[in-house]
């Protein structure tokens, strides 16, 4: 507010804009306001314009009603299972490389489980743990992807709880099938065929965890659904391969019975399967 330094015209300037003269001041008649326009004129007024909008609106439609609880659970040990898994694979692979490549070989060609058999008792071998240790936990891993990717993770139940659920029940299953055909070697009198699919079935089983391995890992850091679909895919074939294997083993011993081969299939391959994809669905 414009004052005078002396005093003489106490709060208020004649003649100027000064717009808060006392009350009781014999010079109001003097005051000109009008000056106040030529120092600082009034901005011009604002006029409203109706014009195209730039923003335009969009398609996208909330996917939910009301509010969703963040799931801060960590997934830090998805990371520490891949690298106990790749040191597990690099001791493998310094110390047991022939045997290594006979597992891979007797895939492939069937004769070479004959000479996978005469140079030692794989059940009994450290390499069978090492490779058993990789198939499960990778196997565990993969199986949680898919659960993570379809988004059906069972609500108050923890990813590392969930995690362990589905390595138990994997675990149970292998020792559970084992158990069965160990014993219908047993009963049927069949237990060279019961070993020879006991084989199969571990030679395929370390395999899968193999290659299951990479895909696995850039399915989880990728995010990425097309690799989580190639590993469904690949998990397919080598179970149909390796049941196709399964009835040939059978097939070659007259012993067995055509229909118990059948139930055993049944039972133990396709019935699990479908019950994972109702898990899932």
């Amino acid at each position: 507010m414009l004052t005078d330094t002396a005093g003489f015209f106490d709060y208020c300037i004649p003649l100027t804009n000064e717009s808060h003269p006392p009350a009781a001041d014999s010079l109001k008649k003097y005051y000109d306001y009008s000056v106040y326009a030529y120092i600082s004129p009034k901005p011009a007024s604002k006029q409203l314009l109706q014009a195209t909008s730039i923003f335009t609106h969009h398609n996208l439609r909330p996917a939910h009603s009301g509010p969703i609880a963040i799931n801060r659970q960590t997934t830090d040990w998805v990371t520490l299972i891949f690298l106990a898994c790749l040191v597990v694979f690099a001791w493998l692979q310094t110390v047991y490389r022939k045997r290594l490549s006979q597992i891979f070989r007797a895939v492939l060609q069937p004769h070479a489980v004959n000479q996978l058999e005469r140079e030692g008792n794989l059940f009994r071998e450290r390499v069978t743990l090492g490779l058993a240790f990789i198939y499960y936990l990778v196997t565990t891993t993969f199986i949680y992807q898919i659960f993570r990717e379809l988004d059906v993770l069972p609500a108050g139940i923890g990813n590392l709880t969930l995690a362990g659920l589905i390595f138990t029940f994997l675990f149970v299953y292998q020792m559970l099938k084992t158990f069965l055909v160990y014993s219908s070697g047993i009963i049927f009198n069949t237990r060279d065929s019961a070993r020879q699919y006991q084989l199969n079935i571990l030679i395929f089983n370390h395999t899968i965890g193999i290659f299951l391995f990479p895909i696995s890992i850039i399915a989880y850091y990728w995010n990425s659904p097309f690799f989580i679909s190639a590993g469904v895919i690949f998990i397919s074939l080598s179970v149909i391969y390796r049941t196709f294997r399964g009835i040939l083993t059978g097939l070659d011993n007259k012993n067995y019975n055509l229909f118990y081969l059948f139930l055993y299939l049944c039972t133990l391959e396709i019935l699990p399967l479908l019950l994972l994809y109702k898990a899932i669905s």
